[in-house]
């Protein structure tokens, strides 16, 4: 099984928007430079979960979950 050449990886992270990726799964609300909501991956009633757009980052200060976009899809979906 052959792997995914990491500069393939990386022109992927480079020409996506991790807010327009995570807004089609998740509602944001823009707050300050960054994004807003209730983690997908725990219950919780306020948000704790953010979203970077300078940072192309995510990070839920609630449960610790925290990656780029592929990282995020692979957790969402479960693969």
């Amino acid at each position: 099984m052959s792997r995914i050449p990491q500069q393939f990886i990386d022109d992927l992270l480079a020409r996506t928007d991790i807010v327009d990726v995570i807004e089609t799964y998740v509602p944001l609300k823009k707050k300050g430079r960054e994004h807003v909501a209730c983690c997908p991956f725990h219950t919780e009633k306020t948000p704790s979960f953010t979203v970077s757009p300078d940072k192309q980052f995510y990070h839920c200060f609630g449960c610790g979950a925290h990656g780029t976009v592929l990282g995020f899809l692979l957790d969402y979906e479960h693969l």
